[in-house]
């Protein structure tokens, strides 16, 4: 096998709490993820030297899929690779759209030349936090810097996601944290009443506060969303926001009349996969 394609989901927090620090600009997490269907699409042949394209344009080393690309074949021997992305996910969002890029290459390393999986978890946690989740999908618990995984069983989400014009920088976003940051428990408190409580009244994200002020359009989608929900919270470091509404049809209805108003509006719904071979 010398080509492969794959659809890859993107992701969002149902919890984020900061609990800590490792030092050096890194902060322990601990999260629920889960994988939805907001999606890119990733081809991965051999070549003849590394390349990648995002929407037919050409990308640098700095790319998280050319990092994986480069990796597997100056460490692991593969051949290098052509890396082809169509983006759906959107930029700056909170949605892990590079993990998700190099998840896909991971994947498909994986399937191509059969690479061991211990290999491809240690190269996802060297290059990027989210990734590991990315790679399992469905709808974990994820601790550390993120990369510790746990899988959770899969409850289906109906969802609308939206973003307006600002984009958040993760870096930025944490170094706000650290000044105007407070602890929460949002995580364990969604996971005990996962045992017969109401889950949803426990969503939250305890980097919302920084990202708002950060990005100044990200309070009106908030509101905006929670005219029609009660359910509101930002996704990752921002700035998406979504929605947990109570079924598909009213999660159409909603998209529909605020597609007009934010630069990205879709509804979708929670997957149990991260990535799906086409």
């Amino acid at each position: 096998m010398c080509r492969m394609k794959v659809r890859v989901n993107a992701k969002i927090n149902l919890t984020l709490d900061v609990v800590g620090d490792f030092g050096k600009g890194y902060h322990k997490l601990n999260m629920i993820m889960a994988s939805v269907g907001i999606f890119d699409i990733v081809e991965v042949c051999v070549s003849d030297k590394i390349a990648v394209t995002m929407d037919m344009r050409e990308s640098d080393e700095s790319n998280t899929a050319f990092k994986v690309a480069e990796i597997c074949h100056k460490e692991y021997g593969i051949p290098p690779l052509k890396i082809d992305i169509t983006k759906g996910i959107p930029f700056g969002g909170g949605l892990g759209g590079s993990s998700a890029d190099a998840s896909a290459v991971l994947y498909c390393v994986k399937k191509m030349f059969g690479v061991d999986n211990q290999i491809i978890e240690s190269i996802a946690a060297r290059v990027g936090s989210d990734v590991n989740f990315m790679l399992k999908g469905g709808i974990c618990n994820a601790s550390g810097k993120g990369d510790f995984v746990t899988e959770l069983e899969y409850k289906e989400y109906s969802l609308v996601v939206a973003k307006g014009k600002c984009s958040a920088n993760t870096k930025d976003v944490f170094n706000k944290f650290d000044e105007i940051g407070c602890a929460t428990d949002y995580t364990t408190q969604f996971l005990n009443a996962l045992n017969g409580g109401n889950e949803l009244e426990y969503i939250g994200n305890g980097l919302e506060p920084a990202t708002m002020a950060l990005c100044t359009d990200m309070e009106k989608v908030i509101h905006s969303l929670q005219k029609y929900c009660h359910y509101v919270c930002m996704s990752g470091s921002g700035a998406c926001v979504f929605a947990v509404m109570d079924n598909m049809s009213d999660a159409n209805l909603v998209a529909d009349k605020l597609k007009n108003s934010f630069p990205f509006v879709k509804a979708c719904t929670t997957l149990p996969y991260g990535i799906k071979e086409i």
